[in-house]
């Protein structure tokens, strides 16, 4: 019998975490990590940002980091350009984030939205449309997904919410520097730091993108 008494190992906690998430796998990812330096200062906390009108309703069915290919969709490439989105969630002393749920959610190419509240005959049917991972030792996360288009008048943008049990939510978007604008021209004072840039890509690899993201303290 376990000691009571006894902690919980990083497996018995993780399995707890994907028991709240319900039951996703951990997917585990090689990607550099960032500290920050003992006396230096801390890290600015990434700005927040609207939920938006699409988030996912249902989080049943294939919901993992791969955005690219949809199990039990019509088959077929999905349409676009790849693009490898990936950084670490830490806190604003640089501390990872570990086993924290990342998700994301974005238009496709199209400018479409995988949602009850947009026509299924305008969007890319081979586009998963929303994913989640979980961060690893090092706070770090992962996802494949695509270029997504311009949804009206918005440029394009990717959705981020992190949840971890016994911290506050927390959801932003993420731009393109170079196409952050809306379409009257006005973007946020905050919006440059959403933006990244986009590596182009290379023979057998996606472009790449690099969003690192910091929480305030608990």
């Amino acid at each position: 019998m376990r000691n009571p008494t006894r902690p919980p190992n990083s497996d018995t906690l993780r399995r707890r975490i994907l028991r709240w998430l319900g039951g996703l796998p951990f997917l585990p990812l090689g990607l550099a990590a960032t500290t920050v330096p003992a006396g230096a200062a801390a890290l600015r906390p990434t700005p927040e940002d609207d939920i938006g009108p699409f988030y996912p309703l249902d989080w049943n069915g294939d919901i993992d980091a791969d955005l690219t290919k949809l199990a039990g969709g019509p088959g077929g490439s999905v349409e676009g350009t790849l693009l490898r989105v990936s950084g670490a969630v830490r806190d604003t002393t640089g501390k990872p984030v570990a086993d924290a749920a990342v998700e994301i959610w974005q238009a496709d190419t199209r400018g479409r939205y995988r949602h009850p509240g947009v026509d299924p005959r305008t969007r890319d049917p081979a586009f998963q449309g929303f994913g989640r991972t979980i961060t690893d030792a090092q706070g770090r996360y992962s996802f494949l997904t695509v270029l997504p288009g311009n949804y009206g008048s918005r440029p394009p943008h990717i959705h981020f919410r992190v949840a971890q049990p016994g911290r506050s939510e927390f959801i932003t978007q993420m731009y393109f520097r170079g196409n952050n604008r809306e379409g009257n021209g006005y973007a946020p004072p905050e919006r440059e730091a959403l933006s990244v840039d986009v590596a182009p890509a290379r023979a057998g690899t996606p472009a790449a993108a690099t969003f690192d993201i910091v929480l305030a303290a608990r």
